[in-house]
């Protein structure tokens, strides 16, 4: 197949969360039939709500710096698919995501019409062979929703790392904080290190239970040894492990992003990778990551964000308060799976005008159903529309956000007109 024809045999699985199976009978046949390329190399396996895609990405920039040669796979792109397969730090370029699409596809044709891979699933394999042909010494794996059934479950991690748990997708895991912390913990039962983050005191009981019953030793992060600056800019510097680090994303949570991606690295260290203390400064301090709390512009200031859950929401409006000016817009649109109304809660006390859209996907809230949630905001129906108007409103600040399919559009929209 080529690109074209790639891209029409993706847009037929349909939407990726809608066609989302928990399982792996489906992803292990799959990769049986393309000889498990997955099991020829060691792997990092990222789980948990919140900050899962800022780690992997640091963690990514820090072995590229230390030349070890690393895969890096994550969900979902904005703009391009080829955005989720990433070699060292460039991204899988169009030929040869349609070359491994399609050894994918031809498998796939050899498969019982009862393991039909899903979007994820389909795109997890291609990871897996891109990474094999470009002989990583490291694959670097976002869990896409959950854990114990996700399709990147399938390695035998070298180390698991679970990022801050909160409520999301509730509808596939669970509606309490104990159901979604058992199904995150389930990248645990095979790993051979094992790291977390702070968490909540009931997601910590079961994540440590777990451990134990795998027999993995769980480190928790150091956020004791972490000394972080103030920041006029929303860009914090930070001490930890006698390490010093200027951070080149926005936000003060992306601190201990970026912690959690050291300790990993020193995790690696001890296993047989080398690793320089000026090898991962330079990894952190050159880490790029679009779409979270990405600013740019200066009048009015323009701040992009996926949040799309209660945690992101509160990090996002942590940032603005301390580090944009009043009066803000913000442009809105969400799927509607999600909790919108609790977002939109938290959201609206920091802006001054809503302008409400909708998002090219069939999961995406309507306009009716954000109007009944936000009376006060503005229905644009085009998210480009939406954001022009913005962009005119008489405001300091300009954000979008609520998803990362909104973000998507947007950045697209201003890619093309760089290049008309």
């Amino acid at each position: 197949m080529n690109y074209a024809q790639c891209m029409t045999y993706l847009e037929k699985l349909g939407d990726e969360v809608m066609t989302m199976k928990f399982g792996l009978e489906t992803i292990r046949a799959l990769l049986e039939t393309l000889g498990n390329p997955h099991l020829k190399y060691p792997s990092v396996l990222i789980g948990g709500t919140n900050g899962k895609g800022s780690v992997a990405r640091f963690l990514n920039s820090v072995c590229t710096a230390c030349e070890i040669r690393n895969g890096l796979y994550t969900s979902p792109h904005l703009i391009r698919v080829e955005e989720r397969f990433v070699v060292d730090q460039g991204p899988i370029d169009s030929e040869r995501f349609a070359h491994h699409l399609t050894r994918v596809v031809d498998a796939i044709e050899g498969l019982e019409r009862s393991f039909h891979p899903t979007y994820f699933e389909t795109l997890t394999a291609v990871a897996f062979l891109y990474f094999l042909e470009q002989k990583v010494e490291l694959a670097i794996l976002e869990v896409g929703m959950g854990g114990r059934l996700d399709s990147t479950h399938v390695v035998d991690p070298l180390l698991a790392i679970l990022t801050p748990v909160g409520l999301d997708h509730q509808r596939f895991l669970g509606d309490t904080m104990e159901e979604v912390a058992f199904e995150k913990a389930g990248i645990l039962d095979r790993a051979k290190f094992a790291l977390m983050a702070p968490q909540r005191s009931q997601v910590q009981r079961v994540f440590r239970s777990e451990a134990s019953k795998n027999k993995v030793e769980l480190q928790e992060l150091d956020s004791g040894a972490i000394q972080c600056s103030e920041s006029s800019d929303g860009k914090y510097a930070f001490r930890f492990h006698e390490m010093e680090f200027q951070l080149p994303l926005y936000g003060q949570h992306q601190v201990e992003n970026a912690a959690l991606a050291i300790q990993a690295a020193e995790v690696l260290g001890q296993s047989g990778f080398s690793l320089s203390t000026s090898c991962m400064r330079k990894g952190i301090e050159e880490t790029c990551w679009m779409g979270r709390i990405q600013v740019f512009g200066t009048d009015p200031r323009i701040v992009l964000d996926g949040a799309h859950n209660l945690d992101a929401a509160h990090a996002l409006v942590k940032f603005l308060d301390r580090h944009t000016q009043a009066p803000r817009a913000l442009l809105f649109a969400m799927m509607s799976d999600k909790d919108i109304a609790s977002v939109l809660k938290i959201l609206e006390a920091t802006f001054e005008r809503f302008y409400l859209t909708r998002v090219n996907s069939r999961r995406a809230a309507s306009i009716e159903e954000l109007k009944k949630l936000c009376p006060s905001g503005i229905a644009v129906e085009d998210s480009s529309a939406a954001y022009r108007q913005a962009l005119a409103s008489p405001v300091a600040t300009v954000v979008v956000a609520g998803s990362f399919y909104l973000v998507g559009e947007i950045l697209r929209n201003l890619s093309r007109q760089a290049g008309s």
